[in-house]
């Protein structure tokens, strides 16, 4: 296995890890109130947050592995996944209500996730093979296969950031996670 794979596979793991160790600590510091509050976040909440990262996961995931994610429609959700790019934050908050419906949502897509990497043909990755989508904006694009990797992983990293920040304002710095990667392999 090249270099490549195995640092998305070793990215699709600590992305799991990450948000297990986040709703850990929301699960002990945070109360409901807090958890659906107006905290200052691009998406309102943590709550709204949460939603926003596993819906960009089923729409990157859709990208990857369809030949069309546009429309992306899926009964859970009162819109199509795609339309919610040009929605409210209160209607992302209220795409999924439950809590712990997110969070067993966001598992999911983590495990999807791993089993994609895994099994990616490690060349594929090398010779940065492209893909096409429509984007949320109704644009065609094209990108490689490693460069939409490395920003799913990232901008989940982005968000569970802005949800540490929010969980050390409620709880203090003993309360918040630590998200290291290189805490990962501690555990």
């Amino acid at each position: 296995m090249n270099a490549c794979k195995q640092h998305f596979i070793r990215m699709a793991i600590y992305n799991r890890w990450a948000f297990q160790q986040l709703y850990d600590k929301l699960d002990k510091y945070i109360s409901n109130e807090n958890y659906h509050a107006d905290n200052g976040l691009y998406f309102r909440s943590i709550h709204g947050t949460l939603v926003h990262l596993l819906l960009s996961s089923k729409l990157w995931y859709s990208r990857l592995t369809s030949l069309s994610s546009n429309p992306l429609e899926d009964e859970k959700y009162p819109y199509e996944i795609n339309s919610y790019w040009s929605r409210s934050a209160n209607e992302w908050e209220q795409a999924i209500k439950d809590r712990k419906d997110v969070y067993e949502q966001i598992i999911i897509e983590c495990d999807r996730w791993i089993d994609y990497v895994k099994e990616l043909n490690s060349e594929s990755l090398m010779i940065e093979e492209k893909f096409s989508y429509i984007d949320t904006k109704d644009k065609k694009q094209e990108r490689n296969r490693a460069e939409a990797l490395d920003h799913i992983f990232n901008h989940n990293t982005h968000h569970r950031g802005q949800i540490t920040a929010i969980i050390t304002k409620y709880a203090g710095q003993d309360g918040s996670p630590v998200l290291d990667l290189s805490a990962m392999s501690n555990n």
